[in-house]
């Protein structure tokens, strides 16, 4: 009994120690994974954004969005000078993955679709065209936007996306 005891004692001392080795290493790494993260989509953001000269992501809840994956602020001269969505919806054979972005005035600046490959070839993969974004950027807050025929359930996604980012951005950045 005496045995169990001490190896009970040891196993926790142990646990203990490695999990507080682990929630140091974790803390310190956590900023340098969060900068590689934002690398690896700041080349999107600026892409979609090209007013920005920094971009950082938003620690926000988007539990009522479930569109919504992630915010970033575009920032200016030490200022927001608007928001970047990215967004992921049900289409016809999987996510659509979509980045929108968002001026302070309202405008929506840019969109990019990020993934899309699950997705009917040569139909639901029309999101991609420029059409379909041209008929996005530029417009104002409240406008339109139309599905493509035939690419109805893709379209669908990328909308409800920019949808739910209007509706983040309209209840706590307006």
């Amino acid at each position: 009994m005496k045995k169990i005891l001490q190896l009970t004692v040891f196993l926790a001392i142990v646990a203990g120690l490695a999990g507080g080795a682990l929630s140091f290493v974790n803390g310190m790494t956590d900023p340098i994974i969060q900068e590689q993260k934002i690398a690896s989509v700041k080349e999107n953001l600026v892409k979609i954004y090209s007013g920005g000269e920094e971009f950082k992501a938003l620690e926000v809840s988007l539990s009522d969005y479930p569109a919504l994956v992630s915010v970033y602020e575009a920032d200016k001269g030490g200022s927001a000078v608007g928001y970047i969505y990215e967004t992921s919806a049900q289409g016809y054979g999987g996510a659509v993955k979509a980045l929108i972005a968002l001026d302070k005035d309202g405008t929506y600046k840019g969109l990019q679709i990020i993934d899309c490959t699950s997705e009917t070839k040569g139909i639901g993969d029309q999101i991609t065209g420029e059409s379909f974004i041209n008929s996005v950027v530029g417009k104002n807050i409240g406008d339109s936007v139309d599905t493509i025929s035939g690419a109805t359930y893709s379209s669908k996604a990328v909308i409800e996306g920019i949808d739910q980012a209007t509706q983040h951005y309209n209840e706590n950045y307006k």
